[in-house]
């Protein structure tokens, strides 16, 4: 994917052809419920709550890693 500034009022935005007709298609309507309904505020998450959530998804990948090699 590549994404261009233009100018202030247009971005261009490029994907490969991977994407696929319907991957395109759920871009554009994702793109246009942004522009109806503006870019959602992000919140502030702490820094631990984080963390917490990075153990335990690299805990769960090790752990299928794991499984699906045989080691435990």
């Amino acid at each position: 994917m590549v994404v261009e500034k233009l100018d202030k009022k247009k971005i261009t935005v490029s994907f490969s052809g991977a994407v696929g007709k319907k991957g395109l298609n759920d871009i554009k309507e994702y793109i246009e419920f942004l522009e109806a309904n503006g870019v959602p505020k992000r919140k502030l998450i702490p820094k631990s709550v984080i963390k917490k959530l990075s153990d335990e998804i690299n805990k769960a990948a090790s752990a299928r890693f794991k499984k699906a090699k045989g080691i435990a």
